[in-house]
């Protein structure tokens, strides 16, 4: 027993975003999102999490060389009460990137999709009132945010929240981030996921919080729901 209880503790419960990430890396470019979050009750809870992929790939088109940009979303894949913990205030967040320029991003940089493109005039430009436009043919990462439109101060609040490796949970809107799981534009595009919060807290009075685990956010290190 005591040599079972060793293996078991020195052991690290498998994390789907560190693997993704290890496969994600062979595309020029890519962004890992969480795109769903589950508990199930029982005796035991069961924890689980879906991603949303976004690569690109170098293809000829018409003669000329470029990236083609696709997203496809997994299967929900079961994780452990720990796993769960550490990513569950980022729903709707990009938790690992890598970007046009070769740098990486992980948790500690999450941010919301499609902000790491903005700036760049390849992918868009700045219109009237100062807010960025996506080309047309990059409309995907508009959708993403949901009808959120990205101003210069909302950029550069990005920009140095991840010079200084922190997350970045867009601007603040009546008290509540835009994004991540308590945001409030993640409520607009996630209705099924709200809907089940809402079941679980009236049927239990808890949220999708685990039991003796915490995770720090920029919203603090409250597990959500509780």
């Amino acid at each position: 027993m005591l040599l079972l209880l060793t293996i078991v503790g020195c052991g690290r419960a498998p994390d789907p975003v560190r693997d993704l990430t290890r496969d994600l890396n062979r595309f020029p470019e890519f962004s890992l999102i969480i795109d769903d979050l589950n508990v199930e009750d029982g005796f035991f809870p069961d924890y689980f999490m879906r991603f949303r992929l976004m690569t690109a790939s170098g293809q000829r088109v018409a003669g000329v060389d470029t990236l083609l940009y696709e997203t496809r979303t997994t299967e929900w894949q079961q994780v452990s009460e720990e796993v769960f913990a550490r990513y569950q205030h980022y729903l709707g967040m990009v938790v690992a990137a890598k970007g046009a320029d070769g740098k990486s991003t992980g948790l500690q940089q999450a941010h919301p999709p499609g902000y790491q493109y903005v700036g760049n005039s390849n992918y868009g430009y700045w219109g009237g009132g100062g807010f960025w436009a996506f080309y047309g043919q990059y409309a995907f990462m508009s959708s993403m945010l949901g009808g959120h439109r990205i101003g210069r101060q909302d950029y550069g609040d990005y920009r140095r929240s991840g010079n200084g490796g922190r997350a970045y949970f867009g601007p603040n809107q009546n008290g509540r981030p835009a994004f991540g799981t308590r945001g409030s534009v993640t409520q607009k595009t996630k209705p099924q996921f709200y809907q089940r919060y809402r079941q679980r807290m009236s049927s239990s009075g808890r949220g999708f919080g685990s039991r003796g685990t915490t995770s720090t956010s920029r919203s603090g290190s409250r597990r959500f729901g509780k």
